[in-house]
């Protein structure tokens, strides 16, 4: 089937932009007020969140003019730093609430698990690519993959992050899925990986007590603290209604605890109302089918993998952060894609979402 170079999927890049955008109203509002409390100042969020948001639409613009075959060339070198991101994170990492998963870099606060999801996608696209048929071979083409899973989630159990676990290890399997593994091999990994996060998960009493509150066994003082969050959020999901309360209406961006990071969403839902919320998803799920095409189309297996690793991981983080705000799911620290405050996170979307747009440039003839 011939190929061609084309535009960039604007029906990808505008959307993307569009949430950025919209983020910045968004992040002022839910925290603006943690702003002064915190630095005297209701803008400085806004700003350094604009800031990151206008580099990281230069970042994905930049990126999506790199060739995507060249990141085959270096994803094992990008898999070594981040490998020696996580173990670094362990020792000089600062501890937030018992966990190490940053590293402070003065002008922006590096979290080395985020470039491990990225490197995960990348690296296991190339190797995916190189062997093709022979990703069918347990011991020559699935393991070797397998085990550089197995060693990214154990490092990561040690910070620890529970969600970033789930995402990378999800993700991991996506791609092995897309890149015609055994459905067997895939199938046990997933049951075996299961049965170690659940074991994980009960290791530690914070983390079995926010499973036993979601199953609702949890009582006394532990249950009014952790339901704290929950509540707070559900009842701005509640207080929103159809049309919301409008622009800067919230009143439980005061209550909860990161309103512009991991709840994010239940802000959005309280001024904007499900119809915010509704547009919002289906920007999401019209990305994830542009995405979908674009890998259907690539012009090879390497565009198809990493078109397909890129769009479903960006939605299952998206997928578990509003389940997580509509109490569907136990609390995590995972964030709203290119729209919560933080820059590692917006900084690696923006890399993913601009190595799909070189992607969708270079297209079969029969593309969209």
């Amino acid at each position: 089937m011939k190929t061609k170079r084309g535009h960039i999927d604007w029906l990808v890049f505008l959307p993307v932009v569009a949430l950025m955008l919209f983020s910045i109203a968004f992040v002022y509002s839910a925290g603006s007020y943690f702003s002064f409390v915190n630095n005297s100042n209701p803008n400085r969020l806004l700003m350094l969140h604009t800031a990151k948001v206008f580099f990281a639409i230069l970042i994905m613009i930049l990126v999506s003019q790199i060739d995507y075959h060249l990141w085959s060339k270096i994803s094992l070198y990008i898999l070594i730093i981040a490998i020696i991101s996580l173990v670094v994170v362990l020792f000089v990492g600062g501890e937030v609430k018992g966990a190490k998963r940053w590293i402070d870099l003065g002008f922006l606060s590096f979290q080395p698990s985020e470039l491990a999801k990225f490197a995960i996608i990348i690296h296991f696209g190339t190797l995916i690519n190189r062997k093709k048929e022979g990703i069918e071979d347990f011991k020559f083409g699935y393991l070797p993959l397998l085990l550089w899973l197995i060693l990214i989630c154990l490092l990561i159990a040690f910070q620890p992050n529970l969600s970033m676990i789930l995402v990378i290890f999800l993700t991991g399997m996506i791609i092995l899925f897309l890149g015609n593994a055994n459905l067997l091999h895939i199938l046990a990994t997933l049951f075996v990986g299961f049965i170690g996060a659940g074991i994980y998960a009960i290791s530690a009493p914070y983390r079995l007590n926010r499973i036993l509150f979601y199953l609702g066994l949890l009582e006394g003082s532990e249950q009014e603290r952790l339901s704290y969050q929950v509540s707070n959020s559900l009842i701005a999901l509640g207080s929103g209604g159809t049309i919301g309360l409008g622009p800067g209406g919230s009143h439980q961006n005061l209550l909860l605890s990161e309103p512009y990071t991991d709840f994010l969403f239940s802000i959005i839902g309280e001024e904007y109302g499900f119809i915010g919320l509704l547009l919002i998803t289906a920007i999401f799920v019209f990305i994830l089918w542009r995405g979908v095409r674009i890998a259907k189309h690539s012009k090879d297996l390497l565009g198809y993998l990493y078109a397909g690793g890129v769009v479903f991981s960006i939605f299952l983080v998206f997928a578990i952060n509003s389940l997580v705000n509509s109490g569907l799911l136990p609390t995590t620290g995972v964030p709203l894609p290119f729209m919560s405050y933080g820059g590692t996170s917006i900084f690696f979307n923006a890399i993913l979402i601009g190595i799909l747009l070189n992607i969708s440039t270079h297209k079969t003839t029969d593309n969209v």
